[in-house]
């Protein structure tokens, strides 16, 4: 694998894990600062590097450089365990580092498109539609009380951003799971928003390090996704303005929060709540 200095390596590539939004990428950090795009080898290296870390990812896995497969992307990687990866491709680049944080969420929902398609559902219809957009734009919110999950349902954002500020790692956290918000993190802007979803958690569970929430969350989500009656449908998701998440942009004042452009009232239907 070849490595480089921190200040020898692009601009992106040095900045990417600085910021909250890449907590959950955190682990990888330091093996993945290359000279240039990784190539295969490089894929293949962190691949193992990640195994010998303890991630659950299925010994037949890999990232394939480069491959144009000749079955449906998800059907591809179900048969075979390669994952199609474009080369100095951002998207695909943190694609690959969702694959190494969420192995077991991100295998039970190339599961659930095989499912699918296997059904006769080969275009994209709500049921697939979700899948994608947890997949893509989806951040997972562990939550131990239910005024902050109402807050969010309700697009409360005072409450959530503001009140309750002092809570963001003691009630309620952020584990980004969507690999096209890592790419567009590397250009954040004022409207920028991602997907979440909340899930319910005991008051001890942000006892834990990080990291160690991160793989009980992977854990849990992949039991979800198995069901194909959860999460059926995209409006299930609840829209998330990132950048007010305490933390996540300077400065977070009365004038950024006042912004009703970005941090909109809603009349959501309550029937958006999981069940």
């Amino acid at each position: 694998m070849r490595m480089a200095a921190q200040g020898c390596l692009p601009a992106a590539f040095a900045a990417w894990p600085q910021h909250p939004l890449y907590r959950s990428l955190a682990p990888w950090r330091d093996a993945a600062q290359f000279a240039d795009w990784p190539r295969q080898a490089e894929y293949d290296a962190l691949l193992a590097h990640a195994r010998g870390c303890g991630q659950p990812l299925p010994a037949e896995l890999r990232f394939a450089c480069d491959l144009a497969p000749a079955l449906y992307y998800e059907m591809h990687i179900g048969s075979s365990g390669e994952i199609p990866t474009r080369t100095q491709n951002w998207h695909d680049w943190f694609g690959a580092l969702a694959w190494l944080s969420w192995p077991q969420s991100k295998l039970a929902l190339n599961a659930r498109h095989v499912r699918a398609i296997e059904r006769g559902e080969l275009g994209r219809g709500p049921f697939r539609d979700a899948a994608t957009l947890l997949d893509e734009c989806g951040v997972i919110l562990p939550v131990s009380d239910d005024t902050l999950a109402a807050a969010l349902h309700a697009m409360d954002w005072q409450t959530l951003f503001q009140t309750r500020a002092a809570d963001w790692g003691r009630h309620i956290d952020s584990h980004v799971l969507g690999h096209a918000l890592f790419e567009q993190g590397l250009a954040m802007h004022i409207g920028w928003c991602g997907k979440a979803l909340l899930l319910p958690v005991a008051a001890d569970f942000f006892a834990l390090d990080y990291w160690q929430r991160q793989q009980q969350l992977d854990a849990s989500l992949a039991a979800l996704l198995a069901d194909d009656g959860w999460l059926s449908r995209p409006r299930q998701l609840l829209p998330l303005p990132l950048l007010g998440i305490p933390g996540w942009w300077q400065p977070q004042d009365a004038a950024f929060y006042g912004n009703r452009d970005y941090f909109r009232p809603t009349r959501r239907a309550n029937s958006a709540t999981l069940n």
